[in-house]
């Protein structure tokens, strides 16, 4: 198999445009300066002209991009010693100056933008941590660093739980598992908002440890249908069913509605709902003991 070649192309510089009148001038002396020896005195002095004067006098002078002296032909050296020596003062090339105005113009635009999104995770982290149910600060990653900087990571004040059972350990990331063979490390906290995504997820979902599970998308909904008023108890050919009376069931005694005696009855051992002693009427005029809401599991709907 052949061997890859690689081939270093040196590209060439950029067109002088000088903005003064004696550049063709100064361009000859300096030609006729670089046909001798080019020794150490000489590239001392080219040195010394350009530490002195500074990189925008030499861009002006020789009309583009000064890279600094061991990057530019004997040439272009000769050719700043010889404007030193006129005491030449001349303009940045109107090129250089166009671009670095927009290039400044890019950098305050980046810079406006990082602060509209800073001021954002702000806002949103602010609503978060009110919203938590136990002290939550931020601490940087000091381990490892992105590309956008050490994450930052959401840290609980004491043991949480999230979903059916999981754990957050006290003063580790919320993104970490218990037990973790590798445990983060953090630094001391920050006034900053957290920039991990898994944390952030995780702090709109924890509780106290003695906090009960909150309720799942199914149980959500079933809870919206009571808090409406149309489950009921009925009493039917010495059987007791719990229906939902929005919906009208195919099976027996369908216009009753839905049977959903399992859900209610789960709801009702968590202590969300309880059965009305005394009868109501559907909007079909059909008695029966209406379900309700208690104070727990208003709470859990509406957290």
């Amino acid at each position: 198999m052949a061997r890859r070649q690689m081939i270093t192309v040196v590209l060439p510089p950029d067109e002088p445009e000088p903005e003064y009148e004696l550049y063709q001038e100064l361009r000859r002396d300096a030609e006729n300066r670089a046909r001798g020896f080019l020794g150490p005195t000489d590239l001392a002095r080219m040195t010394e002209v350009a530490a002195r004067r500074g990189g925008d006098w030499c861009t002006a002078v020789l009309g583009r991009g000064f890279p600094g002296v061991q990057r530019i032909s004997s040439v272009d050296g000769w050719t700043l010693v010889a404007a030193d020596e006129l005491n030449l003062d001349p303009p940045l090339p109107r090129r250089i100056v166009e671009d670095r105005e927009a290039d400044e113009q890019r950098r305050k635009a980046r810079e406006t933008l990082a602060a509209m999104k800073l001021e954002t995770a702000k806002r949103q982290w602010d609503l978060l941590v009110g919203a938590a149910p136990v002290t939550l600060t931020v601490h940087e990653n000091t381990r490892h660093t992105g590309p956008n900087g050490s994450t930052l990571h959401a840290v609980p004040a004491v043991d949480v739980v999230s979903g059916k059972a999981r754990k957050h350990k006290a003063g580790a990331g919320l993104c970490e598992t218990v037990g973790r063979a590798n445990p983060l490390h953090l630094g001391e906290a920050v006034d900053r908002p957290a920039t991990c995504v898994r944390c952030l997820e995780y702090a709109a979902k924890i509780r106290k440890v003695d906090a009960p599970a909150p309720p799942t998308d199914a149980e959500a909904a079933l809870l919206r249908l009571i808090a409406s008023g149309v489950v009921f108890t009925f009493h039917v050919r010495r059987a007791v069913t719990i229906r939902d009376t929005s919906q009208r069931s195919r099976a027996a005694w369908g216009h009753l509605g839905r049977k959903v005696d399992v859900r209610v009855k789960a709801l009702a051992k968590k202590g969300w709902v309880h059965e009305d002693q005394e009868y109501g009427a559907t909007q079909a005029g059909v008695r029966g003991h209406r379900w309700r809401l208690t104070e727990a599991g208003t709470a859990a709907l509406e957290g």
